[in-house]
């Protein structure tokens, strides 16, 4: 695949950044690849290369109508020859995402709600398992413990001096892969985008299986604006004002709220002097979809 890797850095320009002697470095992973793009690609670097080259049938994920992760898959599995499908949450419907998903070969099985808040069971990950037997099956959002190398690689990519790293957090695979790349330097701050109490659980499971004791980590509650996918229109506002202030692509699934977070913190004085690092994981392609909703202008 074409990606652009290392992704480049920017360097935030702003009044407040230079009245708090903050510098704001933004990582623009979003820049990696059109579809395949953030830390998307990153968790799928070598679970896909391990399915390439030892042969299972094909992939098998699962998410939203409106997923990041499963257009990435999508994308990725045409571009390496690998048959794929997904699990789409909710009823059959389609979305410009799945229709993209669809385009690139991907098969889709639509499955109630009620199912889909089981798949983190054995017993229902097994089931599906025997319907596409031999096929590797990802995680929600990718999150696999093999992920986590891939993800830890942006970490070596960026300049010296930083003193915290800032991410969005969903599924929670990037944070524990960025704690891992972090090797117990600085402070990685996670921004949950979902209302997930399961998620600090996780990523300790997540580190555990790498053999990472770094405890240098802390989840910022309070920005999920009511959950995976939902914000208010004045969220809505405050993301789109940021994003024009700082020159930056920003969607209101991860990067907005992470930047709306970041902005508040650094707007209350607590992070003055400090160099921070900001990850923008991609996902812009969900605007088209919340325009479509006519969530979004």
């Amino acid at each position: 695949m074409n990606v652009k890797i290392p992704s480049p850095v920017q360097i935030a320009k702003d009044p407040l950044l230079v009245e708090r002697q903050i510098t704001l470095t933004i990582k623009r992973d979003d820049l990696i690849h059109p579809l395949v793009s953030g830390n998307k690609w990153r968790k799928l670097k070598y679970p896909l290369q391990a399915a390439k080259a030892e042969g299972p049938p094909g992939v098998l994920s699962l998410g939203g109508p409106y997923s990041n992760h499963l257009l990435a898959l999508a994308g990725a599995c045409q571009a390496l020859g690998l048959a794929c499908a997904a699990l789409v949450r909710g009823h059959e419907q389609q979305t410009p995402t799945l229709e993209q998903c669809q385009a690139l070969g991907m098969s889709l099985t639509f499955i109630d709600r009620n199912q889909y808040r089981q798949r983190h069971d054995p017993q229902w990950q097994a089931h599906w398992q025997a319907r596409y037997p031999g096929w590797l099956l990802l995680p929600e959002g990718g999150s696999a413990p093999d992920a986590l190398p891939g993800v830890a690689e942006w970490v070596a990519e960026l300049p010296g001096g930083w003193t915290q790293l800032w991410l969005p957090v969903g599924s929670g695979g990037t944070l524990a892969g960025t704690v891992l790349g972090a090797g117990g330097q600085g402070q990685v701050v996670g921004v949950p985008v979902v209302k997930d109490q399961s998620l600090p659980a996780r990523i300790q499971q997540l580190l555990v299986s790498q053999g990472c004791s770094h405890q240098n980590y802390q989840l910022r509650w309070g920005h999920e604006g009511g959950g995976f996918g939902k914000f208010t229109p004045a969220m809505g506002e405050q993301i789109r004002q940021l994003a024009q202030r700082l020159a930056l692509p920003l969607e209101p699934l991860y990067s907005g709220k992470l930047m709306l977070a970041l902005w508040q913190a650094i707007a209350t004085g607590e992070l003055d002097g400090q160099h921070l690092v900001l990850l923008h994981t991609g996902g812009l392609q969900s605007l088209d979809g919340f325009r479509a909703q006519g969530r979004w202008p």
